[in-house]
């Protein structure tokens, strides 16, 4: 009898040694008792060559931390985003957090779908006030979370600015300076290298790339703020007579989009570019023989060149995260976005291998690597400082096509610069009045 109760106090003693062995473990997986949270995640990233693998692998970490968290990530195409994401919303069936552009984000907080992300977004991450307000500012409200940056920056050749004689380590800090650096090349590169990469396209990212031009030439006052229009305004007229004579003069080509130009850049035929960070690891996908050190050498970054007031400008287009108000996972999409934005791991193999600087202010002493490349410590101290808000709201898109149309018209027809900025003037009080 003293036998089987012994034996009895030595099974009792074995399992409670177990029991507490298996809750001194770690979270490796989530108790049977606790609930296990889904958040759908809606982006583009996940399908892109480019960033596919690298999304898949975070996502993958995110997990592992938080075991009581999956994703379910669906892929959209960026050109049907905005589509689908309506669509899912006003059928009651939107998803958690989804990945949107700047005019993505103030067009869906305008409908009601968004949810503010001013107490939802964890204090850790300290973002930029000008970045955050240029990303999502809707009444007050603060609706997007940004995620990468998207802004474009002066890129300049130093080996072709040296081969036209000018000084390779003193890019063009004003407009001033730059159409005279401009001059100069033309008259000594060869006529197949482009001078300035400039999208003059009727898109929403043609107005993007134009926008930090259009305010240089105004110095500083928006053609489009709010419900005010003035495109037809003294400054509007001088970069109108501007960008015509880019164009005539054959230093840009017209109705390229952006990215066209990258080809050039690769074979080393384009002078001064305006585009992102990425560009880098786009180079290098074009002409897999360039190194690190090749692009180091060959090419510098700055700031967009300033206009008559002094100042900087380059127009929001980062990648955002928001989350949508039927959300019934909130802080677990939250957690989720600022895993992204700004978790080490996330940075680093996110961030940094797909050519993206962070946005977060302790980011680059947790990842040193990021100094290690001078063009991205150009992005962070010189071209993010710079970004201000493009004129974001329920008809930016129709805002846009009427703005680039007239300038497609300035550039492509010998009328009237006043002529067609008076008209695109009329057509804009409509939609705004």
């Amino acid at each position: 009898m003293i036998m089987q109760k012994k034996g009895v106090f030595v099974w009792i003693a074995m399992a409670l040694f177990a029991f507490v062995l298996t809750g001194c473990g770690g979270p490796s997986k989530p108790a049977a008792d606790s609930k296990v949270v889904t958040v759908t995640f809606v982006n583009w990233v996940s399908a892109e060559e480019g960033t596919r693998d690298k999304m898949k692998d975070v996502i993958a970490q995110f997990e592992k931390e938080n075991p009581n968290i999956k994703i379910d990530s669906k892929t959209v195409p960026v050109s049907d985003m905005m589509k689908q994401l309506t669509i899912m919303s006003t059928g009651g069936n939107p998803p958690d957090v989804a990945q949107v552009q700047g005019d993505g984000a103030i067009t869906l907080a305008s409908g009601g779908f968004l949810e503010p992300i001013d107490e939802l977004l964890p204090k850790t991450y300290v973002v930029p006030q000008n970045i955050l307000d240029a990303s999502g500012l809707w009444k007050g409200k603060h609706y997007a979370i940004p995620w990468t940056p998207n802004e474009n920056a002066l890129w300049y050749n130093k080996k072709l600015m040296a081969q036209a004689g000018l000084d390779p380590n003193k890019p063009p800090k004003t407009m001033e300076e730059l159409d005279q650096m401009v001059k100069q090349a033309r008259e000594r590169l060869p006529q197949d290298v482009v001078a300035l990469q400039l999208d003059t396209t009727i898109r929403t990212i043609g107005l993007f790339d134009q926008w930090p031009f259009m305010l240089n030439f105004t110095k500083g006052v928006p053609p489009i703020d709010g419900n005010k229009v003035a495109v037809n305004s003294e400054g509007m007229l001088a970069y109108g007579e501007w960008i015509r004579e880019q164009v005539k003069q054959g230093n840009t080509l017209p109705g390229k989009k952006y990215g066209e130009f990258r080809t050039m850049a690769a074979q080393n035929r384009l002078l001064f570019g305006f585009d992102g960070s990425y560009l880098h690891g786009v180079l290098k996908s074009l002409n897999p023989a360039l190194t690190d050190k090749d692009i180091y050498e060959t090419w510098g970054v700055t700031a967009i060149p300033a206009g008559a007031n002094g100042k900087h400008y380059t127009a929001d287009g980062n990648h955002l995260l928001v989350i949508f108000k039927a959300s019934k996972n909130k802080e677990a999409a939250a957690k989720f976005a600022e895993y992204l934005a700004n978790n080490t791991y996330s940075l680093t193999k996110y961030h940094l291998t797909a050519g993206f600087v962070p946005f977060g202010a302790d980011a680059s002493k947790r990842v040193p690597q990021f100094n290690e490349s001078p063009l991205n410590k150009a992005f962070i101290n010189d071209v993010l400082p710079s970004v201000i808000s493009l004129p974001y709201g329920p008809n930016f898109a129709k805002a846009s096509e009427i703005l680039m149309s007239g300038v497609q018209e300035i550039i492509t027809t010998d009328k009237p610069v006043p002529e067609i900025l008076n008209k695109a003037q009329s057509k804009l009080e409509e939609i705004y009045k």
